[in-house]
């Protein structure tokens, strides 16, 4: 028989700071040696244990936005001369054709 406990103390977790990019994360030679500072904080925090939930938290892992508005294309709606996305295609539409994007840079 097994017992579940919900919302109980979550075991083995790693820290949320782990995957944060707004801390600072000092590890030494044993486990013991760890010291963490949150960033987000105007003058930073220190950390003594694992975080579980954080309301300023960012991963490091994605793009800010403005490194997303950076690399974006953007469609000029003129130059195409119809209107930009996704069509679906049927099969009845294509005759069994393959159908080829063509890229073109004019810049």
């Amino acid at each position: 028989m097994s017992i579940y406990v919900k919302n109980g103390t979550p075991i083995g977790k790693p820290s949320l700071c782990e995957s944060c990019s707004r801390a600072m994360i000092a590890r030494g030679y044993s486990e013991t040696e760890l010291v963490v500072v949150c960033r987000a904080q105007w003058r930073g925090m220190r950390m003594d244990f694992p975080v579980r939930a954080c309301t300023d938290y960012v991963e490091k892992n994605k793009p800010a936005i403005d490194e997303m508005e950076e690399i974006a294309l953007v469609l000029d709606r003129v130059a195409l001369k119809r209107d930009a996305g996704f069509v679906r295609v049927s099969e009845n539409d294509n005759n069994g054709k393959q159908i080829e994007l063509v890229l073109d840079s004019n810049e």
